[in-house]
């Protein structure tokens, strides 16, 4: 079988290719041998040749390397901003139970500081509920008969009064706000001795009803019990003055009220126990 020439080159180029190397590779040697230039003279080509890959590999290099640390650095730094993070919400649930506390301590500081000024033996009680419907203004405390409670007891809260008890049970109780409007109590102005009757209307405004117009009232002039009515300590505060406006042709001038306490941010309230209220309380200023 015959084969041609070109078939015969392309079998054996691999070989032919090696072959011509080492001759070219020989013809080099001599010629070097010759003329101690050449090598200087090949290496100065090569490295021509070679130096913008050498550049390339290198700075590629740095680029894979400067990413791998920064992914690394990134890294920490997310794990170290997790750890903050958790670290951060721990404080700051430690810090809002000290803010609770510490304003659950200034609440029972001041109804302690009421008891002790006004002698009066009372039952500490916490706000549990508070009636949804706008119809009757009540709340409902975590104490009751057991405690020693009954219906027609005077509520403060260490500064104003707050209500009353309408009914208990054995474990709590329901309180009826100042601010019912089927609320009534006895009442003095402090500067004119007038007096009156506090009736609610609603959380931030109370009336004083039946006083003569030819008593002077006026705007910031305090409220307090008159223990009249033989439920809250005399002298207790109920409001402050906001509006009074003179009688048309009438005995009696309206006037209007500001509550010294805030209704609606009730949480703990001093219940006066049976026999107490008959007891003056103390000239307050209002808040």
């Amino acid at each position: 079988l015959r084969v041609s020439m070109p078939e015969i080159l392309r079998r054996q180029k691999l070989l032919l290719t090696v072959l011509g190397l080492v001759l070219l590779a020989g013809q080099l040697m001599s010629s070097s041998i010759d003329n101690d230039k050449l090598p200087r003279m090949g290496s100065v080509v090569i490295s021509a040749v070679l130096s913008p890959l050498e550049v390339i590999h290198h700075e590629l290099t740095l680029s894979v390397r400067r990413v791998w640390q920064h992914y690394i650095w990134l890294q920490g730094v997310e794990e170290e901003r997790n750890s903050l993070s958790v670290r951060m919400k721990e404080i700051e649930a430690q810090n809002s139970k000290l803010i609770e506390f510490e304003e659950e301590n200034r609440r029972l500081k001041d109804l302690l500081n009421f008891r002790e000024r006004t002698s009066s033996n009372g039952v500490l009680a916490t706000i549990v509920g508070r009636d949804p419907s706008n119809w009757v203004k009540t709340v409902t405390i975590n104490r009751g008969t057991e405690d020693g409670l009954r219906p027609g007891l005077a509520v403060v809260d260490g500064n104003a009064v707050v209500g009353q008890t309408i009914s208990v049970n054995q474990y709590s109780a329901k309180i009826l706000l100042l601010s019912d409007n089927t609320s009534a109590i006895d009442a003095i102005v402090q500067n004119s001795r007038a007096q009156g009757t506090v009736e609610g209307a609603f959380e931030k405004k109370l009336f004083l009803r039946y006083v003569l117009r030819e008593y002077p009232v006026s705007p910031g002039d305090r409220v307090v019990a008159s223990g009249l009515d033989g439920v809250y300590p005399k002298g207790t505060l109920i409001g402050v003055v906001t509006t009074v406006e003179p009688a048309n042709n009438g005995l009696f001038q309206n006037i209007e009220l500001q509550p010294s306490t805030d209704l609606n941010r009730l949480e703990t309230v001093l219940v006066l126990l049976p026999g107490e209220a008959s007891k003056s309380a103390p000239q307050q200023g209002a808040q």
